[in-house]
């Protein structure tokens, strides 16, 4: 399964705008007609993500945090989606199949230990993750908006809507920590955006 529309990649418009550059794949993979892949949408994203900004927050003049990614994607009409949590990437994973498969909607994922960005448009599974929860993620479907860039630590970037096999996929998705900040209900596990069903909790 691949949600991904033809024409919805945006790469960020600078280094510390992947939040909202992602928000904004996620947002033209699920929108009506033409997508918008202007740098004033993306820069409108930022803004709005940054007013949802919580302690701590050491850099405070640029970025933004998951929290503000769900609220909003929400605020935007995409939702309901909501920021979880899982203890294992695995568990992680496969939630997030789990919910593109009941809502039809992208999934955002904090990776590089949550300094980066990614939407997650789609997945292959061994079986339906609708019929069952007893099923394994062979892989994701990724847009990693740094592309066409090259991080120093991280390596070669994604093309859009790239196949990243799941025993690849702890290479960049790996528990959240960031190095000059404590959050006790993130650190050391894995943070994701994900879509719900009305009153659906996760």
């Amino acid at each position: 399964m691949d949600l991904y529309r033809e024409g919805a990649f945006v790469s960020e418009a600078e280094k510390y705008m992947c939040l909202p550059a992602a928000m904004q794949v996620m947002i033209n993979i699920m929108k009506d007609g033409p997508v918008d892949t202007t740098a004033e949408t993306q820069w409108r994203l930022y803004e709005e993500a940054r007013t949802y900004l919580i302690p701590p927050y050491v850099n405070g003049d640029t970025g933004a945090q998951p929290e503000g990614w769900a609220k909003t994607l929400n605020a935007e009409g995409y939702g309901p989606y909501r920021m979880a949590i899982r203890p294992t990437m695995e568990e992680a994973i496969k939630l997030a199949a789990k919910q593109i498969r009941l809502t039809n909607k992208p999934v955002g994922l904090l990776v590089w230990r949550g300094a980066h960005s990614w939407s997650m448009s789609g997945f292959q599974s061994d079986v339906d993750p609708l019929t069952t929860d007893d099923f394994n993620v062979l892989g994701i479907y990724a847009e990693d908006v740094w592309y066409p860039r090259i991080s120093s630590i991280w390596g070669p970037s994604f093309e859009p809507d790239t196949f990243d096999p799941y025993d690849q996929l702890n290479i960049d998705y790996k528990h959240y920590r960031r190095p000059r900040e404590v959050h006790p209900d993130k650190d050391g596990q894995w943070v994701l955006i994900v879509p719900v069903l009305p009153g659906q909790q996760v």
